[in-house]
């Protein structure tokens, strides 16, 4: 069932959890750039590390409640992947690289809630 007003939207459980994932990856974004700095590594990798397993619980629950309530494509099961997988990696590469295979990621994010719930 699509949503077609906001309040449907906002209201819908599944959206509220993708909602939240895409605001956390926004902010381990943003705490990424600001580790740009060498002297700022270290103090900010633990942050990093813990605000990136948030989103894995966060975007976890997501697919626990879209299972309960629409079933989840297989696209949901990729962008999961795509988190548990190239990211990591992606991190032994380059900082740049590291920092727009994120940003793909959020990407993701966003066409999930763009198409699963809209």
């Amino acid at each position: 069932m699509q949503a077609t007003s906001l309040s449907e939207i906002f209201s819908h459980p599944s959206f509220l959890t993708i909602l939240a994932t895409i605001l956390i990856v926004i902010a381990n974004i943003m705490i990424g750039v600001s580790m740009l700095p060498k002297d700022k590594r270290q103090k900010r990798y633990k942050l990093h590390r813990i605000v990136y397993g948030a989103t894995l619980v966060c975007f976890a629950s997501f697919l626990i409640v879209t299972h309960r309530l629409l079933g989840n494509s297989p696209f949901n099961y990729f962008v999961m992947a795509y988190f548990l997988i190239i990211i990591p990696l992606s991190r032994k590469w380059n900082v740049t690289a590291h920092a727009i295979i994120s940003s793909v990621g959020l990407v993701l994010l966003v066409g999930i809630a763009a198409f699963s719930i809209l």
